[in-house]
This record gives structure tokens, sequence and C-alpha cells, in this order.
């Protein structure tokens, strides 16, 4: 198990899409509140990442924590480098593992950093990632909404599933001074305020 020097992690997180609209923030802690009241700058935005995204049909995580023994619990991680990754555990194997598995190896952490986040949600129901930012007060902050799957999907809402969202950003954490970030999420999948245009405002008055 390695130390844990740069550790960045959050935990529970993950219900937020569910109840509507907390956010997790952290830096090496973790606490509630929304991150970004009215939507990051455009200028922040990171439109350059790569993301993949994995269902587990069970209420199980897909990722542990080695260092914690709530297994109840769904952890979410920034990681910044080959010792942060070896404290997080698969611990499931759903469909797309493999995927999963070459996209976080395929990671160059001396150039790239990368965001795990797993989601609790039914059956019926899946996550869109709405943005990522880079402001200047945090490492990253990700967004996202809660979406209905495709209708010829057969499900039921009373069945439980893990959603897990991996992002890998397009820098390197030793190159940002902050380190805190967050993640959010809604049952809307309009942007918000600060990235909206004047055509998305006629069209959705």
């Amino acid at each position: 198990m390695s130390p844990r020097t740069r550790r960045r992690f959050l935990h529970g997180c993950g219900a937020a899409l569910l109840i509507g609209l907390a956010g997790c923030t952290g830096s090496d802690s973790s606490t509630r509140g929304s991150p970004t009241a009215h939507g990051p700058r455009r200028e922040d935005l990171v439109t350059d990442y790569d993301y993949l995204e994995l269902r587990h049909e069970s209420p199980e995580a897909i990722f542990g924590d080695a260092d914690r023994e709530d297994e109840s619990a769904l952890p979410s991680f920034l990681l910044g480098s080959e010792d942060e990754l070896r404290d997080v555990e698969f611990t499931a194997i759903p469909d797309g593992i493999e995927d999963a598995r070459r996209f976080i190896d395929s990671t160059n952490f001396d150039e790239q950093a990368l965001v795990i986040i797993q989601h609790r949600t039914d059956a019926c129901h899946g996550v869109d990632l709405l943005y990522v930012a880079s402001p200047p007060d945090h490492s990253v902050d990700v967004d996202f909404c809660r979406t209905l799957r495709d209708a010829d999907v057969e499900c039921s809402t009373d069945e439980r599933h893990v959603l897990a969202s991996l992002i890998r950003l397009p820098y390197a954490l030793s190159d940002r001074s902050e380190h805190g970030w967050s993640h959010g999420g809604g049952t809307s999948c309009r942007l918000p305020p600060s990235l909206r245009t004047e055509t998305m405002d006629e069209e959705d008055a």
C-alpha cells in the first residue's frame, strides 16, 4: 500500500445525482456544497479530455479505496501519480472493465491526471457529463446531469445500479498550485447560466 502523500479523494458523493443537487468538494477532505452556483467561466472549460463510462448492474461499487473499510460508500478519486493509483482497487467486474483497465493504464501522469467518480442510480437512468472545468482555485470541477435511458432498455426503477465515470485530464496535477476539486450533479441537463447563449435562452423561452 503506498503512502498517502498527495492523495486526493472524496467518499459517498455519488448519491448526489439522485437527491439533487448537492455537490462534493475536496482537497484531502470531503465537504458538501454547490461547487459552481452559476457555472464555470468559459475560459476555464476543459474540452480536450478523454471520457469512459461503466455501468455495474448492482448497487456495489466498481472501484474501492484500499485504505477505507466502509464498503457502503462510493469513493471517488482525483489521481495525479502512479503511487496514488495503487490505492484504487477494482471491486467488481462489470461489462467493459477491460476497456477501463486500458483507459487507466494509458494515463501518463507526467502529462495527465485521472478522475474516477461513481454514482448510484436506478436501472432506468444514467448520467451525462455536462462539463469539465479547471478554475484558478481548483484542479478540476466536474458536473453531471441525470438522464433517462433509451426506451428499448428493459429496466425497473426498483433496481439499483452503479455508474463509474472515468475522465482523463490533459494536464498533470503537478502543474497546478491548487489541488482542491469538486463534482456535482442534478436532474436537469440544462447548461448553467455562465455557459448559455442568447440563442439557447430564446429556444427555452
